[in-house]
């Protein structure tokens, strides 16, 4: 590169660091990329509630295999003011030693769960003991310091004897 011009250096530059920004092509079983976040140290959690944007505003927080549990995974985040309105999502996998493709529904044999709650008073819980079907990806983990990056989607059953359709769920964690 010595005899090349400048801007002719800076675009080899600019050309190297694109290509070693590129994600991988990936799974093509995969529900969909992680978006990544305007500022790569903010965590989110959001989802489609019935096709209607859901953002934890709050709380959120993520764990990798805490002490005293079989290779669990927590996801967790909340929407709302800190009282008894306040929307609660629990994403909770056991048994998880690495990344994967994790389907789950009541009774099954790691005794994964998913709930969402509070979403109204007459609709206060979805999913846990009513009932679930659920899709999730581990895209990335690590125990400390903890990161976690995850996809899910799947239906919840809610008091009510209603369900709810949980889409493009996506969450991001580093501590």
């Amino acid at each position: 590169m010595r005899n090349l011009p400048g801007s002719y250096c800076l675009l080899f530059l600019l050309a190297v660091i694109t290509a070693c920004g590129s994600p991988d092509s990936g799974d093509t079983k995969t529900i969909s990329p992680v978006a990544t976040s305007a500022r790569e140290d903010q965590n989110y959690l959001t989802m489609k509630v019935n096709g209607i944007e859901w953002k934890a505003d709050h709380d959120i927080t993520g764990i990798v295999h805490p002490k005293g549990y079989n290779n669990a995974i927590i996801i967790s985040g909340k929407y709302g003011p800190a009282d008894k309105t306040e929307q609660t999502f629990n994403l909770n996998l056991y048994n998880v030693s690495e990344p994967g493709v994790f389907d789950f529904v009541p009774g099954n044999k790691d005794l994964c769960e998913v709930q969402l709650a509070n979403l109204s008073d007459e609709h206060y819980l979805y999913g846990n003991v009513l009932g679930f079907s659920f899709h999730t990806q581990i895209v990335k983990m690590q125990k400390s310091p903890a990161i976690l990056e995850a996809l899910f989607e799947g239906l919840l059953i809610g008091n009510a004897g209603d369900s709810i359709k949980i889409t493009d769920g996506k969450f991001y964690f580093h501590e």
